[in-house]
């Protein structure tokens, strides 16, 4: 074990050595140990550390230069390293080279002046599983291959644990999309669910690992080919038969020869060996669709742009087409006629060498990865990629939770670019749509949406902005704000002492995906309203917390400016805790399941701070001309004051915080405030309280009751309490009818619209639509 922060590891062979140098292992190492303790999980065995080279002869283990044994990780996630293979000198100069899938590995690696080293820079980026890569070098004039390979880790997952939940979770909504034609590792794969699809890649990999067998297979029956004695008939002239003739030949030879046709011929039937078997006629099918499938393979990989596939293994896939196409033009297949199907099981084809071989072979190209009992490597996506549309899937999963159900999907398969499933990039228009029958609420759930200038309803300006998650909530009076989520696969382990954090940038993000996209609702007769649709920015990140004991370090700002970010790793498919924060956070902003739901006013959704934040010097009004009905506190009060609010000459009103709180109002709703109308009795003695003028509010403010001047109170107090002051301005207007609302000491207050006061005359005509921000279930 190294405790130096530089460190370098040596893979001594016979015929080369290999070095392999990073500058900062101690800091990834820290890391992994880091997460693995946290997660309570085993360090990696000795086999996922090992890096061997491997040949005819066995194995071979790096270890430390300094000759210590090599008992951590080496190879990160994100980390550069600089390789260096040193060849002995009976290896002939200059004809190393290494072989890799990827072009970017293989081209990595070039000889230095004197032809007696490969040397290499390598970072891996998001790549990580099982890397392998073929040294390929000549002695004395002969060919020869080592296999090198090492395992890549991961520094904020326990891959062992958390890839499986992951490409599961995945594989239920996308499948086939996280697997890739190449990239820098591989996974193993041994089995998957049956697709409908025919996925070239699956084959690829199948065939990679089989191509031998099949070879060998095809070999042994062109040596010792599958016959069996058939039955033939041929014409053949009368004097040349030689076998004694059927009564009903005989016949016909007698009438030929009366007939006086020069020379005669009949039907002789005879039997000998022939190839022309169903076995046969099915290994020549075998054999042409091998030629054809790989030549589609090659022609599609030479037509992509951009290809990310190496050179070498383009020339692998000619070189086995070639091979399966000289097979094919094999004069036994001349006899051979076409493949129909088998009428029967045939024992040849399960029992007989080379048949067996070919026939078990197809069956697991034909199936893909659905064999149990074998496994392929096979290219996948990188981990930021899977970590990105895992994150998209648990969102889903915290709708559905919430009562939410799947009405369609409007992006029901993933296009298939050359051998790849990609998404499409058509905007809110590939999306999940869910509906909740309690209030029905719609959501939509995009993966990527695109915002750009071009846009009409809603749009950027500059630049286009793609957020990975999208929620776009449509209440039932068609109002509809966007939540935006962003994956990062990061983690600042520095920025919030003991806790994992996501960098700084992530939540500058988050910042400009909420001020770059802007909602228009258009007007047939003025230009476009502008506003912002987005309520809240978060960033996703690997973050490994306890959500049920521990606040989310994000909150305040999550509640204060609805920006921020939520801690988002696998857990068991029965467990919900790794997502309680996020849970909670959508829970509280679009309401729970039926079983736990109370009905909500459509003004919920947009009173909380976060949404009402303007410009500087400016305010934010949701609803113009709100007006505040609520009876005046006669208890003890002066009779000039009360004379006062009989005759419409009130300075002021107040209330206290506690008033407002309990009927589950807004700070912010009361703030809005621009009209008021207090009730008050004629004479001491009645039951029914009179509003007759309406009042225009000047100011809206929150003081401590002592400092609020007797003149508009009535009375002196010397409670600190926080109570609400609304200043009047100006003469009151009086009401054409006059609201008469039935006399309760217990304090309550209803907001209506100054436009509806003409048709309201009764306390109990303000509901339904006449009142605003009634069915509010939190407390502010």
């Amino acid at each position: 074990m190294t405790t130096s922060k530089r460190a370098t590891i040596k893979l001594e062979h016979d015929d080369f050595t290999v070095y392999v140098n990073c500058d900062d292992i101690l800091s990834p190492l820290k890391k992994l140990s880091h997460t693995y303790s946290q997660r309570e999980a085993n360090k990696p065995a000795d086999n996922e550390i090992a890096v061997l080279a491997e040949d005819f002869k066995g194995a071979y283990k790096a270890i430390f230069d300094d000759e210590s044994p090599l008992e951590q990780p080496f190879f990160f996630e994100n980390r550069q390293y600089r390789f260096e293979i040193e060849f002995k000198e009976h290896v002939t100069k200059n004809s190393a080279a290494v072989n890799h899938k990827h072009q970017l590995i293989e081209d990595a690696f070039y000889l230095n002046r004197n032809g007696n080293a490969l040397q290499a820079a390598l970072n891996f980026g998001n790549d990580i599983g099982r890397c392998s890569f073929k040294l390929d070098y000549q002695v004395n004039g002969n060919p020869c291959s080592v296999k090198i390979s090492f395992n890549i880790f991961a520094t904020k997952m326990v891959v062992e644990q958390d890839l499986s939940l992951i490409n599961n979770a995945i594989d239920n909504v996308y499948p086939l999309w996280r697997y890739s034609l190449s990239s820098k590792t591989f996974q193993q794969v041994d089995k998957s669910n049956r697709s409908v699809d025919k996925f070239e890649l699956f084959w690829l990999a199948q065939f990679e690992r089989l191509v031998e067998e099949l070879q060998l297979g095809v070999k042994q029956i062109i040596n010792a080919p599958h016959n069996r004695l058939q039955a033939f008939t041929k014409q053949q002239k009368l004097d040349r038969v030689s076998k004694r003739l059927k009564p009903k030949q005989l016949e016909k030879a007698q009438q030929l020869m009366k007939a006086g046709i020069t020379d005669p011929r009949i039907n002789i039937g005879y039997k000998k060996l022939a190839v022309d078997t169903p076995e046969n006629r099915f290994i020549k099918m075998v054999i042409n669709s091998t030629s054809d499938k790989l030549r589609s393979l090659i022609t599609a990989i030479n037509n992509e742009k951009n290809t990310k596939v190496s050179n070498s293994f383009i020339k692998q896939l000619q070189t086995w087409q070639k091979s399966f196409s000289k097979v094919s033009k094999q004069q036994l297949w001349r006899e051979v006629g076409n493949f129909n199907g088998l009428s029967s099981e045939s024992k040849v084809l399960q029992q007989r060498t080379g048949y067996a071989k070919v026939y078990k072979v197809w069956q697991q190209l034909k199936h893909y990865l659905n064999k149990a009992n074998g496994h392929s490597d096979i290219s996948v996506k990188s981990i930021a990629e899977l970590y990105e549309i895992w994150c998209f899937v648990e969102v889903m999963e915290v709708i559905k939770s919430l009562g939410f159900q799947e009405q369609k999907r409007e992006l029901s398969r993933l296009k298939q670019v050359q051998f790849e499933k990609q998404f499409s990039k058509d905007g809110m228009a590939a999306a999940f749509e869910f509906k909740r029958d309690c209030d029905g609420m719609v959501i939509k759930l995009a993966h990527e949406p695109s915002f750009s200038p071009k846009g009409t309803e809603t749009r950027t300006w500059l630049a286009n902005q793609r957020p990975d998650i999208v929620v776009q909530v449509t209440l039932t009076n068609g109002e509809s704000f966007l939540i935006l989520f962003d994956a990062k696969y990061r983690i600042d382990n520095y920025q919030i002492k003991g806790k994992d954090a996501v960098p700084e940038d992530a939540i500058n993000q988050m910042h400009r995906y909420r001020d770059a996209i802007i909602h228009q609702q258009q007007s047939d007769n003025e230009k476009p309203i502008k506003s912002r649709p987005v309520m809240g920015a978060f960033a996703l990140y690997p973050g490994f917390c306890d959500q049920i004991k521990d606040e989310n370090p994000y909150q305040e700002a999550i509640e204060q400016i609805g920006i921020g970010a939520f801690a988002l790793l696998p857990d068991a498919p029965d467990s919900s805790s790794h997502r309680l924060w996020l849970q909670s956070y959508l829970k509280q902003k679009l309401g729970g399941p039926k079983s736990a739901y109370q009905k909500r006013s459509n003004d919920y959704y947009f009173v909380e701070d976060a949404a009402r934040i303007p410009p500087y010097g400016q305010n934010a009004i949701r609803h113009n001309g709100l007006t505040m009905i609520a009876p005046l506190n006669e208890i003890n009060r002066g009779n000039a004051y009360i004379q006062q609010a009989r005759s419409g000459t009130l300075k002021g009103y107040h209330t206290q915080l506690l008033a407002t709180n309990r009927q589950n109002v807004h700070r912010n709703i009361i703030r809005e405030v621009r009209y008021f109308i207090v009730t008050v009795r004629d004479n001491p003695t009645d039951n029914t309280q009179y509003g007759r003028y309406l009042y225009r509010v000047a100011n809206v403010k929150l003081l401590p009751r002592h400092n609020i001047d007797d003149n508009l109170t009535g009375k002196v107090s010397s409670d600190e309490r926080l109570y609400w002051l609304f200043e009047f301005t100006g003469e009151p207007t009086p009401l054409k009818n006059k609201l008469e609302i039935p006399y309760e000491e217990h304090f309550k207050f209803k907001l209506t619209k100054a436009e509806y006061l003409d048709v309201i005359s009764n306390w109990d005509d303000i509901t339904d639509s006449y009142q605003l921000y009634a069915e509010l279930d939190e407390t502010w």
